[in-house]
């Protein structure tokens, strides 16, 4: 069963001292736009939207992730998907090791990845405003957060 909750999840990794964050562009049967993970909340998930994040990452990147490697970032907001359905997007961060990086490998609901360190260009190639903000916020975070 899917739940009205949503979960996108912005992807992080540090190579030679610098933030490489992650998009994934959609395939053109679903939209062909720019974005970070995402995915919906499912009985799996038993209300855990951790869980979900862990899910959807492994999913559509290929993988394993853990609860330590998340934020959630103080930031949601409301959608109507194209079924009519209200639905509401919490934004996490995800921090990955070189090791998860290298084994990216992803799902066939996309058709390319970006690494990038320049925030403002990859803002520029999200779809919809909201994800700029939430991409804005893990890129507050970490600037604040993960020092060398």
């Amino acid at each position: 069963m899917r739940f009205p909750n949503q979960v996108s999840v912005y992807c992080l990794f540090c190579e030679t001292g610098r933030n490489f964050y992650i998009l994934a562009k959609r395939n053109k049967k679903r939209g062909g736009f720019w974005q970070p993970i995402t995915g919906g909340e499912e009985d799996i998930d038993k209300g855990d939207l951790f869980q979900t994040v862990i899910r959807e990452t492994k999913e559509e990147l290929g993988i394993e992730i853990t609860k330590k490697q998340i934020w959630k970032i103080p930031y949601s907001f409301q959608f109507i998907d194209k079924d009519g359905v209200q639905r509401t997007e919490y934004c996490f961060g995800v921090v990955l090791t070189s090791k998860q990086k290298e084994k990216i490998r992803l799902s066939k609901e996309h058709t390319a990845i970006i690494y990038g360190t320049d925030v403002e260009y990859l803002k520029s190639l999200l779809k919809f405003e909201e994800n700029r903000i939430a991409l804005d916020k893990f890129y507050q975070w970490a600037k604040t957060n993960l020092k060398d």
